[in-house]
């Protein structure tokens, strides 16, 4: 009810307020029992009527553990609206990247690499499934670092679903809901349509690189803001040489060789993401099983040109993969710079001090997902010789 809402958040005490979104602001609030939840408050002086039930809609279709916990809603205010949602105690991947050890000094700690992949298998999971599993294919429109959260053992939640849509295509309904939603985010560059998997797709590269660099704001900024960065970056990740990468990882990453190969193999996967041709951006399942897979990504495929060119991208998700990879390679240019010489972020990007990565998130173990998750490939077996990739309106 509108006054357990009120309780809950102390009648909406500044000091509650968790941020300002452009779909509504968000607050911290406890239930009766002491359920932590997070409280969208929706105005609707500011707000399309119409963008909430959408959201609402949205939830009544789909159920899955990769997505935020949406516990309900309360409509009774004539000018506001709520929608509330399970609270997850790390917040986001944007303020968990680095956070101050102590509230004496300035010094961060940054994830450790183990649960940067789990992030990246989780995110890949909940969108794999909007992609793949729902009929109509749904759109995130919305995935930055900042719409990947996280619960108390660092397993990904996506967040930020008010921009979700069907994908473009067929139906009165999805038009409907284009019209909508678009003005928002209707600015196109290299990342192309926002209303098509592909989108996200370019968008998910960008939280990789995130994840690889430690550039805090790459998955949040615009293609124009990072279209320098981009050809400064990309020329340093190759499927031929691993050391170049080490020019551009996280220095505050504590990494042996074996994790190293896993980094190279997730940059690798971003820049396939970041292909400027949305038809070759591989599908978010075969980006899923790669980050499952990231050693066989780079020991099996670096080495061997010959079976890059003969192999169908057709037949495997490392061929589709690296099909998207090929046509991207030869996108960008040479290596602007010698190989010795650490590559620095654009100064659209903050890059935060840190003393270690053994810190945050190391308690999350080795296992990269949920126990409770299926694997893709009971899910997405793999492709045929005959099958074909699918593409719909993405070029």
């Amino acid at each position: 009810t509108y006054q357990q809402i009120l309780q809950a958040t102390g009648n909406f005490n500044d000091g509650d307020l968790i941020k300002q979104g452009h779909s509504g602001d968000l607050f911290r609030g406890i239930l009766e029992g002491g359920i932590p939840v997070v409280i969208k408050r929706i105005d609707l002086h500011s707000t399309k009527n119409e963008a909430y039930m959408l959201e609402l809609d949205f939830f009544s279709k789909v159920s899955h553990a990769r997505l935020a916990p949406f516990l309900g809603h309360c409509l009774e205010s004539e000018n506001d609206k709520f929608l509330v949602y399970k609270y997850m105690p790390n917040g986001d991947l944007s303020s968990s990247l680095y956070r101050k050890t102590n509230s004496e000094d300035d010094s961060l700690k940054s994830l450790d690499w183990i649960t940067r992949l789990k992030i990246a298998i989780g995110a890949a999971e909940g969108l794999s499934y909007l992609h793949h599993e729902c009929t109509p294919p749904f759109v995130h429109r919305d995935v930055q670092a900042s719409s990947i959260l996280l619960d108390d053992k660092f397993e990904v939640r996506l967040g930020s679903l008010s921009e979700v849509c069907a994908q473009e295509g067929d139906t009165h309904q999805n038009m409907i809901t284009r019209l909508l939603r678009l003005p928002q985010t209707s600015e196109q560059g290299a990342s192309g349509s926002p209303t098509t998997c592909a989108y996200d797709v370019y968008c998910f590269g960008k939280v990789l690189l995130e994840l690889v660099t430690g550039k805090l704001g790459i998955s949040a900024s615009s293609d124009a803001t990072m279209k320098d960065w981009l050809e400064g970056i990309l020329p340093y990740i190759s499927i031929y040489d691993k050391e170049l990468v080490t020019n551009i990882v996280d220095p505050s990453l504590i990494i042996d060789e074996d994790l190293l190969e896993e980094v190279w193999a997730m940059a690798i996967v971003a820049r396939s993401c970041l292909n400027p041709k949305p038809s070759r951006r591989p599908l978010m399942r075969y980006i899923l099983k790669a980050l499952e897979n990231p050693l066989k990504v780079v020991r099996e495929e670096h080495t061997s040109s010959a079976r890059l060119r003969t192999t169908s991208s057709r037949g495997s998700w490392n061929a589709a993969l690296f099909g998207s990879w090929r046509h991207s390679s030869s996108d960008v240019a040479a290596i602007p710079a010698a190989a010795t010489q650490k590559v620095e972020g654009g100064s659209s990007f903050k890059q935060s001090g840190t003393t270690g990565s053994q810190g945050s998130g190391q308690n999350a173990g080795g296992d990269h997902s949920s126990s409770t998750r299926r694997q893709s490939k009971e899910i997405f077996p793999e492709p045929s010789d005959g099958q074909d990739v699918e593409r719909h309106n993405e070029d």
